[in-house]
């Protein structure tokens, strides 16, 4: 039992080793930058597509399911 205690000790400070690591990088907002006008500019092309015929028939479907049903 006390070899496992010792695993995860040892587990446990290389967690908090890697934890520290990542929290004392250095800040680089040039990178920061780059990242956001990438995910701006893949959403933007994204965005633009047309929605999936396939798509628009599912929500047909469960439109026409969820909405109440009108008397003659």
């Amino acid at each position: 039992m006390v070899e496992n205690g010792n695993k995860t000790a040892k587990t446990r400070k290389k967690t908090e080793k890697k934890t520290e690591k990542m929290n004392h990088a250095p800040a680089q907002p040039e990178i920061h930058d780059l990242i956001g006008q990438r995910l701006r500019s893949f959403y933007d092309e994204v965005a633009t597509q047309p929605v999936p015929d396939r798509f628009l028939e599912l929500l047909n479907q469960l439109e026409a399911k969820s909405s109440p049903k009108k008397s003659p």
